[in-house]
C-alpha cells in the first residue's frame, strides 16, 4: 500500500464518518420531500424528482419485503371498512322494539 493509497482511503472514511454525523441523507431526503410536495408545477418539483427516484430505488432495493408490505398497508388504511351485515337482523330488530300495549 502506497502513501498515496492510504490518504485516500483516511480520506473516504473521514468523508464517511462526516456525512454520518451531519446526517445528509436525512436533510436531503426532507429536502426531497419538501420540494415534491407542492406538485409538479413547482420548479423544485424537477431537480428532486430523480432524487426521490433514486430514494425509492434504494429503499426498495434494501428491503423489497419492508417495502411492499408498508405499500400493501398504506392501501389497506385508505379503503372503507367492509359492510358486516347481520344474519340475524330479523329476529334482533324484533327483540329490540318496544312492546305495544
Amino acid at each position: 500500500m502506497t502513501f498515496v493509497e492510504a490518504a485516500i482511503g483516511a480520506a473516504l472514511l473521514v468523508v464517511g464518518y462526516l456525512a454520518g454525523r451531519w446526517r445528509l441523507g436525512a436533510w436531503l431526503m426532507d429536502w426531497t420531500e419538501d420540494a415534491i410536495t407542492p406538485g409538479w408545477r413547482s420548479w423544485q418539483f424537477w431537480p428532486a424528482a430523480p432524487i426521490a427516484v433514486a430514494i425509492l430505488a434504494g429503499v426498495w432495493i434494501a428491503h423489497p419485503r419492508r417495502t411492499l408490505d408498508r405499500v400493501r398497508a398504506a392501501r389497506e388504511d385508505q379503503r372503507a371498512p367492509a359492510l358486516e351485515l347481520d344474519p340475524n337482523r330479523a329476529a334482533n330488530r324484533h327483540a329490540t322494539e318496544p312492546e305495544e300495549t
